[in-house]
């Protein structure tokens, strides 16, 4: 008898340990004793414990069919390597007969005559022996085991084992043939605790599928209010293109505007500044010849010094090409540009302008 433990790392395979403690017992009664030799043995009795610890491994035959109708029924197939201790005994009793003559004692076995000649002395003698031996040695083990689970928890079966011993002695036999009847308790969890981690295994992943279709759904919501913000700026700007479009065509269907052919800046006396009126004459004119090229002409009254009015002229004509420029104009379009002074000889207000000609 014994006991162990497995541990099924697959369906097709368990390793464990395991422990059985066996006896041998051998009796030898004699109705004829083999009286050729002496001492005679008239009586054996042989007694050994054997202590068996291996470890092992097994192969299930049946799951060869895994889709099989007899799932509760299963074959293994095992083998390892084990460590037997064995201590025993063995009580024997022997009887020896002599005959001593002429000072000379022999056994008396089959074939032996005794003579009348002279003085003979027979000797009968009973002897006991109790011989104990123990030896320790591996053992390779191969077994066959038959079982079917009676319920969840329980399995019943036959097991067919034969050790083979290794490095043994006079006193160890060559092998150990068992026979046993096994009995198992199966560690497993109990069917509501499966069901349970089942269910909330399958309630897990459902949870995990509606919060990715959330998710998605929240992706594809902030997907479509994207499109739709894009879709309303397309509209907004073809609109706009639109309104575009419909100025080009209506400001293409008017008729030119008459472009000036000249156009002159009055400045106060001593002065080289605009008034706020002549800065939007001079915006009025530029946007109206706006492309064209100019020639300005900037003059100054006569009174006073005549390099004083020179440099005055000059300040009037810088003033009113800034302006000029700042309406889009290139400076490079705005040429000849000439400060005469006071050349030309006008004492009033007609000296105190800059006059802007179109070329044609």
């Amino acid at each position: 008898m014994g006991g162990g433990i497995d541990f099924t790392i697959r369906p097709w395979v368990h390793v464990g340990a395991e422990y059985l403690w066996s006896r041998y017992r051998r009796e030898q009664h004699f109705s004829t004793p083999d009286t050729k030799t002496m001492p005679v043995k008239a009586y054996g009795n042989y007694l050994m414990n054997y202590h068996n610890a291996k470890l092992s491994v097994g192969f299930n035959f049946m799951e060869l069919w895994p889709r099989r109708g007899t799932q509760w029924l299963n074959i293994w197939v095992g083998t390892g390597v084990g460590y037997t201790f064995a201590k025993g005994n063995e009580y024997g009793i022997y009887i020896s007969n002599t005959q001593t003559q002429g000072g000379q004692t022999t056994p008396i076995g089959d074939g032996t005559t005794i003579g009348n000649d002279s003085e003979i002395t027979v000797t009968g003698n009973v002897r006991t022996t109790n011989h104990h031996e123990k030896f320790n040695t591996l053992y390779v083990p191969a077994s066959l085991h038959i079982e079917a689970d009676v319920s969840r928890r329980f399995t019943v079966g036959l097991k067919g084992e034969m050790d083979w011993l290794m490095n043994r002695k006079d006193i160890a036999p060559k092998n150990l043939i068992l026979a046993l009847a096994t009995v198992r308790y199966n560690f497993v969890a109990s069917r509501a605790k499966v069901q349970r981690a089942y269910y909330e295994g399958e309630l897990s992943a459902l949870n995990d599928r509606v919060n990715a279709l959330q998710r998605d759904v929240a992706t594809e919501k902030a997907r479509a209010e994207r499109e739709a913000a894009e879709r309303q700026r397309a509209e907004q700007q073809q609109a706009e293109l639109q309104r575009r479009l419909t100025d080009c065509e209506e400001r293409q269907a008017e008729p030119p505007a008459t472009v000036q052919p000249s156009h002159f800046v009055q400045f106060a006396h001593n002065s080289s500044y605009m008034s706020r009126e002549e800065a939007e004459h001079l915006k009025a004119f530029a946007r109206s010849v706006r492309g064209h090229r100019l020639t300005l002409v900037a003059e100054a009254s006569t009174p006073g010094a005549d390099g004083y009015n020179q440099q005055l002229s000059g300040r009037r004509l810088a003033r009113v090409v800034e302006a000029l420029v700042k309406e889009g104009f290139d400076r490079a379009d705005l040429n000849p540009q000439t400060a005469i002074g006071e050349r030309n000889g006008k004492p009033a207000a007609e000296g105190r302008r800059v006059t802007i000609k179109v070329e044609k």
